[in-house]
């Protein structure tokens, strides 16, 4: 892995990297004889909670080693994996905005930094305005400090890849993540939502003009649909 993670480091320019650790299944790890063994030689026991903390604590290490910083799946910090007090939990589970705003408390409270994503998934699509979901996003509208709300650094959008290829990853992309990034860098009292349609009507329009095929947000045009006609 240190191998690996000197590589990533040259070619990769960027100060952090990301170390997963999400869905884990313990399950797969009692099926090992192998990873059985370590876990005799460790004295983990039947704890391979042990095991995920001993593996990521490595990769830290390793990581920290070339300079970088690193950001871990929630379950790492759900499973009460030791971490780094430099650690920075992505929050992305939490079908519900209470869940994720009680998961944003949780992480902030032991004082590590978080990252948002749960509410901004952008391969799970609706019938309508489904960009008004996102952009009415709070992500510091959680029981905290405001100290606790500092270590919140930002979001980020993702999205999962069964249902995307090059036929539809620029217009299920745009300009639906615009209406997340626009949240992200907006006061929480920029909350308009027809303000925020004309300015994002307008961005659609302007990709389309470069030639990025962005989807429509609802009936309407743009102007230079018209030019060669």
């Amino acid at each position: 892995m240190a191998e690996f993670f000197n590589e990533v480091s040259y070619v990769f320019p960027d100060f952090y990297i990301h170390l997963g650790g999400d869905e884990v299944d313990f399950n797969c790890w009692k099926s090992n004889p192998h990873i059985q063994e370590f876990m005799k030689i460790m004295q983990f026991g039947d704890d391979y909670s042990k095991l995920e903390s001993f593996y990521i604590k490595k990769l830290m290490d390793i990581v920290s080693w070339y300079g970088k910083s690193y950001l871990v799946w929630q379950e790492v910090f759900d499973n009460c994996v030791e971490m780094r007090n430099d650690t920075v939990v992505h929050v992305w589970k939490g079908d519900i905005k209470s869940a994720y705003l009680q998961e944003l408390a949780a992480v902030t409270k032991a004082g590590y930094r978080a990252l948002l994503s749960s509410p901004w998934y952008l391969n799970v699509i609706a019938y309508g305005q489904d960009w008004t979901q996102a952009y009415q996003v709070e992500p510091l509208l959680f029981d905290g400090s405001p100290e606790q709300k500092a270590l919140v650094i930002g979001g980020e959008a993702c999205m999962w890849g069964e249902y995307v290829d090059v036929t539809n990853l620029t217009p299920r992309l745009w300009p639906r993540a615009a209406a997340v990034a626009e949240r992200l860098w907006s006061n929480a009292t920029v909350r308009n939502l027809q303000d925020a349609y004309s300015r994002l009507s307008e961005f659609r329009c302007r990709l389309l003009r470069h030639g990025i095929r962005a989807q429509p947000l609802f009936v309407g045009f743009c102007e230079q649909e018209f030019e060669e006609l």
